[in-house]
């Protein structure tokens, strides 16, 4: 593919654009995270031309390879996530309450495992294309195997235990 430049440089084009126009009008606007449909949108666009034009013909590939990614990470969050301190009441009132906050725990884990996998699964392509490189492909695929849990385990632990990171960054940076 002769154009591959042409579409990186598109690629961060969008991106400067989304991160230094569209979040900055988007954050003055809003005040929930989920109100930034714009920003989410050209990231997106930014991403998926950056990947168009380094893997090439190989691209669909990689949007398979993703969207199996967001998939285990789903099941793993499901499975994964400990809920043990919801499952102990002993009354109905608190029975009622723990039904209700199972739903949103699993909610959690659809979201966060949806995230998570995404995440890793870029990160893993990137490994995989730059770093990865052996001859036997037995090994390789242990590597690979090995590699992806690994991002998949660091990013759910970061998403688990790391809280809400925008608003600790912007507190961070908040004149005192």
């Amino acid at each position: 593919m002769k154009n591959k430049k042409w579409f990186l440089i598109a690629a961060a084009v969008v991106l400067l654009i989304s991160l230094c126009i569209i979040f900055p009008i988007e954050s003055s606007k809003s005040d929930f995270i989920a109100d930034y449909i714009y920003t989410y949108i050209t990231l997106v666009t930014a991403v998926i031309i950056a990947m168009y034009g380094l893997m090439g013909k190989n691209f669909f590939k990689g949007l398979l390879f993703i969207f199996c990614s967001a998939a285990f990470s789903v099941f793993c969050w499901f499975f994964l996530l400990p809920t043990d301190e919801l499952t102990e009441s002993s009354s109905g009132f608190l029975a009622l309450i723990v039904v209700i906050l199972t739903v949103f725990v699993n909610f959690a884990a659809l979201f966060m495992g949806t995230v998570t996998g995404i995440i890793s699964g870029l990160l893993f392509l990137i490994v995989n294309a730059r770093v990865l490189k052996d001859e036997n492909r037995y090994k390789l695929f242990a590597k690979r195997l090995l590699a992806y849990l690994l991002i998949l385990v660091i990013v759910s632990m970061l998403f688990y235990k790391g809280g809400d990171w925008i608003d600790e960054i912007s507190d961070y940076f908040k004149p005192n």
